[in-house]
């Protein structure tokens, strides 16, 4: 018969000592096997590869480090325009840029600082110094570019060039004064002139009233220019289409705000004029429409589900124009405008 022992009696049977023991030894292997999968399912992240600096010339968008960084940033197709002005990566095209860098790098000393120099000893390290010329004619001497061009002028709306503007161009100073309505003629300050095409008889997308009033400026005899944008083909997604019109935005696109991002797409290739109010100084509009205008002003306005049936909301205007010209292509427009409060 089997000797029972009870708890108080001061013996341990093998049972009883072999269970802390397995207890020890579970632990173990759950900490070990915890311990490797977590080291597998988060892999250790390789350190960040270092970053060269970028130099910058301090606002004016034109890197000195090295080739690495295009002048001018990145290409931005015209319908991402509002998306890369949100995230930075926006760059006007209509803004004067330097010369473009060139593939090889220069062969100097480059232990020569060339900034506030004098023109004589400027002249003394042709293979690092240069000398620019303001807008008021001064001439001073800088630093050449590690990256020279090898354009032998400057191009339509190369800023501070140290060649000459190619042939038809011409280096014009000169901005509008903001809201004022007169000119900053950019005299006494670091300002350098622009290469453009002034004298055709067209306003240019770097040309303006201060820079080139015989192109920009309206008149009496004169009430209405013409304008010259940057894509006079048209936008990039109609560029392969020799048929293609600014009436096709309605026909293309699924709502108010893509129907207006594309005809302003249209204006600002054509002419670089981004309003109804700006296209109306222009003299001959083609091949724009009375109807794409009427309609481009009307998605200029607010949407307002609240004041939908008042013309001065976009979605009053919109019924407006359609009781006027029975187009059936608004009605698409018009269901956003009635039914979904004014879908952007």
């Amino acid at each position: 018969m089997a000797t029972v022992i009870g708890l108080n009696d001061g013996m341990a049977t093998p049972w009883s000592q072999g269970v802390p023991k397995n207890l020890v030894i579970v632990a173990l292997c759950l900490l070990v096997g915890g311990a490797a999968a977590f080291a597998l399912r988060e892999p250790r992240a390789p350190g960040a590869l270092p970053v060269a600096p970028v130099v910058s010339d301090g606002g004016t968008g034109v890197p000195t480090g090295g080739p690495e960084v295009p002048t001018g940033g990145p290409e931005v197709p015209i319908r991402d325009g509002k998306k890369a002005r949100l995230t930075g990566a926006y760059v006007d095209p209509r803004r004067p840029r330097r010369m473009p860098p060139g593939p090889e790098m220069r062969h100097g000393t480059a232990d020569v600082w060339c900034e506030g120099l004098s023109l004589e000893r400027c002249g003394k390290y042709p293979q690092d110094c240069e000398v620019g010329v303001y807008c008021d004619g001064v001439r001073f001497c800088r630093s050449q570019p590690r990256f020279p061009s090898p354009e032998t002028c400057a191009g339509e709306g190369i800023l501070g060039a140290n060649v000459a503007c190619c042939s038809g161009l011409v280096a014009r100073c000169g901005i509008p004064e903001g809201g004022r309505g007169t000119c900053n003629p950019q005299q006494g300050d670091e300002s350098e002139p622009v290469c453009i095409r002034c004298g055709d008889g067209m306003c240019g997308p770097f040309e303006q009233a201060c820079n080139c009033p015989e192109d920009c400026a309206p008149s009496e005899a004169r009430p209405k220019l013409r304008y010259r944008g940057l894509r006079p083909e048209g936008p990039e997604d109609f560029a392969l289409d020799a048929s293609a019109a600014p009436a096709q935005c309605l026909d293309t696109q699924p709502s108010p705000g893509a129907v207006h991002n594309c005809l302003v797409a249209w204006s600002e290739s054509l002419f670089g004029l981004r309003t109804v109010a700006e296209l109306e100084r222009a003299e001959d509009l083609k091949p724009f429409t009375p109807f794409d205008l009427d309609l481009m002003r009307c998605l200029e306005r607010s949407s307002s589900y609240a004041y939908r049936r008042s013309e001065t909301s976009r979605e009053g205007c919109i019924e407006a124009l359609y009781r006027r010209t029975r187009d059936s292509r608004l009605d698409k427009l018009r269901w956003f405008s009635t039914l979904s409060g004014g879908a952007r």
